[in-house]
């Protein structure tokens, strides 16, 4: 974050119309009198932090397709190994194959702080001034972890608890989940008092395009939130990981699938999710090889809800291998795409998730009974957020056979990528030391098309094993068995705040490069 952007936000005080620009274009004014000066509703800013927060998908434009693709997809969606992708851009030297140099590392850093952030701190401004009410700032406040939790998990340190200011240090990721859990446990307070007392959602109806105002909802959200993180610091701090995830658990955390956090057209607020031109328009994204081994390998009721069939003699959902290293998108154009359209709405967050989370944590303190439990409800869930029968999900459940596939490479490629099945366990529950692979290799697959959330629980768990990239690593301090484990700081950084990011890279505990661990990820 650069000195200049900063005086900039300072500068801009409560001038919200000037941040809120285009996106707000449409939003209702207090006062229409065209003479007159136009106000706009400072809540609006939760409309624009919330089309931001988790992924860019405002506008009509290739250019939020293309912050997406950059930023998102062609990262956590490829390390996750959810999808892949043959045309590999830069000649096949590029962040596919682990050479970080390019303007995609970037993507993320950029939104969050020169998109989200600065609304949040416009949001703050005038609830200072009280201009918004207590339960406002707080939903803002959820958006600003939801935001600014995904970026440090993509690249550590990051400079936030000094924003806006002259002077802009980076905060270890330490410091920083320290202030997730704070900000979380204070917007819990104040939504549970407001809503103990009011359901009125009107503070919100109008900008709210995920929950249409509903606090109550927002608040198991936050408590959701709160567990997702609990369960991610497990392995630096084992005991605050089980105190902040019963807390959680015990105030009210997302249970059914109506009440999931999903971003989609609401009102006059439009939303396309960017997938839809990527895979359709660009050609560019396909089902991964690791999903193609456990869909298949467990002949997974919910693939045809996640990817279209592929355009080949017999049909069935078939993949590629991630880190190709070459260009040859044409042998691959006609496998199994994303099933995901324009309207598809975003998944932030959804029960499924939460009861794998609980599954987890249970496991951890030595419930195997209310593991297991939560473990087959997860599963129950993801089918129905996938329009998948219960019955279906129950016949799943107590499958004890099934294992990941051997991978064929179904492209028309002279030398096919064929390779062995992922390491993987069976669908049923058993006490057979095993249970976190088959809680997290489950939990994975509901998590799609999250890549973000699924490629950090891969590197906290290490589950569910998939498959390395083909070709060589571009950093010779990534581990292609281990894979890539942080993004490094954008080049932006380097150029405008050198002192600052020179800084946060002792913060680290390495280099700044994709083999570095963040503070979490020490399993």
């Amino acid at each position: 974050m650069t000195n200049t952007i900063n005086k900039t936000i300072i500068a801009a005080g409560i001038s919200l119309v000037a941040l809120l620009g285009g996106c707000t274009k449409d939003f209702e004014h207090f006062n229409t009198d065209p003479n007159a000066t136009q106000k706009v509703d400072p809540t609006a800013l939760i409309t624009t932090m919330e089309l931001d927060a988790v992924y860019p998908t405002t506008g009509e434009t290739t250019e939020p397709v293309n912050k997406y693709q950059t930023g998102w997809n062609l990262l956590a969606d490829h390390y996750a190994g959810y999808m892949a992708c043959a045309n590999h851009f830069d000649g096949g030297n590029c962040p596919m194959v682990y050479n970080l140099s390019n303007a995609w590392r970037n993507t993320v850093f950029s939104v969050a702080f020169t998109q989200v952030m600065p609304a949040w701190l416009q949001l703050k401004a005038a609830y200072d001034q009280e201009l918004v009410e207590a339960p406002v700032m707080a939903v803002g406040n959820i958006l600003k972890v939801l935001t600014l939790h995904r970026a440090s998990d993509m690249y550590g340190p990051l400079p936030v608890l000094h924003f806006g200011e002259s002077s802009n240090p980076y905060d270890s990721q330490e410091t920083l989940y320290n202030h997730f859990f704070e900000t979380l446990d204070e917007s819990i307070a104040i939504l549970k008092d407001y809503t103990a007392t009011t359901s009125d959602s009107r503070l919100l109806t109008k900008v709210d395009a995920v929950y249409g105002g509903d606090f109550n909802k927002w608040l198991k959200l936050a408590n959701s939130l709160k567990l997702r993180l609990a369960m991610r610091i497990y392995y630096v701090s084992p005991s605050l990981s089980a105190k902040y995830a019963q807390e959680a658990i015990d105030a009210g955390v997302i249970t059914s699938t109506e009440d999931g956090a999903m971003l989609s057209s609401y009102r006059q607020i439009t939303v396309i999710n960017p997938m839809e031109m990527i895979w359709n328009s660009y050609d560019d994204a396909r089902m991964g090889a690791s999903m193609d081994s456990y869909l298949n390998g467990y002949e997974d009721p919910r693939r045809a809800a996640m990817f279209s069939e592929a355009q080949i003699d017999g049909g069935g959902w078939h993949g590629v291998r991630n880190g190709l290293g070459e260009t040859q998108q044409a042998f691959y154009t006609k496998l199994s795409a994303p099933n995901i359209t324009a309207s598809t709405p975003m998944r932030w967050l959804l029960a499924s998730e939460v009861a794998f989370l609980k599954a987890e944590h249970y496991y951890r303190q030595g419930d195997a009974a209310q593991a297991r439990t939560c473990y087959e409800e997860g599963i129950r869930l993801s089918f129905a957020e996938n329009g998948v029968s219960s019955a279906e999900a129950d016949s799943y459940i107590a499958n004890t056979t099934r294992r990941a596939a051997y991978f064929y490479d179904r492209s028309n490629k002279p030398n096919p990528d064929n390779t062995s099945a992922c390491q993987s366990v069976s669908i049923a529950w058993a006490n057979d030391g095993n249970e976190l692979q088959r809680i997290i290799t489950q939990k994975w697959i509901a998590l799609y098309p999250n890549g973000m959330e699924a490629w950090a629980e891969f590197r906290r768990t290490g589950y569910p094993n998939i498959y390395p990239i083909i070709s060589a690593s571009a950093d010779p301090t990534i581990n292609k068995t281990t894979q890539i484990r942080r993004v490094i700081f954008p080049r932006s950084e380097y150029s405008n705040n050198e002192a600052e990011v020179n800084a946060a890279v002792t913060l680290l505990g390495g280099p700044d490069s994709g083999g570095t661990k963040l503070w979490w990820d020490k399993r």
